[in-house]
């Protein structure tokens, strides 16, 4: 399996019991599973290293894995914005 980290996402949006949102947040996935959470900061550097793919998410938001967002995903961000 591979590994990815994905770091300093400008907003990393957890989903948790807290619904943390993490400002330059990082995140390590095996495989399907998620293996770490939190501050690019506290990003423990073996985790960082030992990764396959290293991804610089710099003016990024990562969001949980969504499988079939279809093409209304947009509406996400628009539904407030009342009709013309």
């Amino acid at each position: 399996m591979s590994t990815i980290c994905i770091e300093h996402a400008d907003l990393l949006v957890t989903m948790d019991g807290a619904r943390r949102e993490l400002r330059d947040g990082a995140l390590v996935t095996d495989g399907p599973a998620i293996a770490w959470v939190g501050a690019t900061a506290d990003l423990p550097p073996e985790l960082r290293d030992g990764a396959d793919e290293v991804i610089d998410a710099r003016h990024c938001i990562v969001l949980p894995g969504f499988v079939n967002t279809h093409h209304h995903f947009y509406q996400t961000l628009t539904r407030v914005i009342p009709a013309a």
